[in-house]
């Protein structure tokens, strides 16, 4: 369309090359696909260049509002302004991570962004992926140690793994060793039921098995569980902080050498330069970096 607008304004092909920057031949060659799509030869050489036909005169104006609008949605910048975007975002984090971050985000809200609002899924990562993919979630905080190449990450925090325990347990009082570790029984969190996990295979060159008394699907659910028994669960510190004083938990070192793990922000590359999610993923940044 925009070859035809300029070899209709400049009733010449070489200078409507010239005013595209583009070859005779490219414009040549484009004028014949036009002509074919259209079934019209709509320019007819002539003595200065060419003439249009009827029906070149006829699509004239509406290519060139066309071409007028296009040109003003492309030229126009993306804007977000937060104090009054309503949009929603979607986003993936674990529940372990819902309690700590969760409020903070609302907090963010309710002070830069008043009629924004977010959905939380705190799904397995495969399927935050899929989702991401088929454009169903704006982002997701998880351990993902190699996305698919056309993610994008951004590394948020290491976390760190703690072990709880009532603050009446039987045994387990002010410290925890290997032996009281292996004695105790154990709440173990498990999407699907299965007991075994990256811990045990830390554990067993050490001689040790837990003692699993019950599994769980929901993380949330630990520190309760915890407080009402005489049971042991090996989480993160996100999960615990908001509850270690209002259900008077002991917390502990784990008495094995463990590492921290990456928590990465990760989002499709299609929403790089979408100004509303980038200014999710640096509120998502300055959060974790707070905390």
């Amino acid at each position: 369309m925009k070859i035809f607008n300029a070899i209709y304004s400049e009733r010449s092909i070489s200078r409507a090359a010239d005013h595209l920057g583009m070859s005779q031949s490219a414009v040549s060659h484009a004028l014949q696909r036009l002509r074919h799509a259209l079934d019209d030869p709509l320019f007819i050489r002539s003595k200065n260049g060419v003439d249009p036909t009827a029906r070149s005169h006829e699509i004239a104006e509406p290519v060139f509002q066309a071409l007028i609008q296009i040109n003003d949605v492309i030229a126009q910048p993306s804007s977000f302004d937060p104090q009054t975007s309503d949009r929603v975002f979607h986003f993936g984090l674990p529940d372990h991570a819902v309690a700590r971050y969760a409020p903070l985000i609302l907090e963010k809200f309710t002070k830069e962004a008043p009629n924004l609002s977010i959905n939380l899924y705190p799904h397995p990562i495969h399927q935050l992926i899929e989702m991401m993919e088929t454009n169903q979630l704006d982002m997701a905080a998880a351990v993902c140690h190699s996305p698919p190449a056309r993610f994008r990450t951004l590394k948020l925090f290491k976390s760190h793994h703690v072990v709880i325990a009532a603050k009446d347990h039987p045994f387990i009082r002010g410290k925890l060793s290997l032996v009281d570790y292996k004695k105790a029984r154990h709440l173990v969190y498990s999407s699907d039921g299965n007991r075994h996990s990256y811990l045990d295979d830390i554990l067993l060159p050490l001689g040790v098995e837990r003692s699993i008394a019950a599994t769980i699907a929901s993380h949330m659910a630990s520190p309760i569980i915890v407080s009402n028994s005489n049971l042991i669960a090996t989480t993160t510190m996100e999960l615990v902080q908001p509850f270690l004083e209002r259900y008077e938990l002991q917390v502990f070192e784990p008495p094995f050498s463990v590492h921290d793990v990456d928590i990465k922000l990760i989002w499709h590359q299609r929403y790089d330069r979408d100004p509303a999610h980038q200014w999710m993923r640096q509120l998502t940044q300055d959060i974790t970096r707070d905390v």
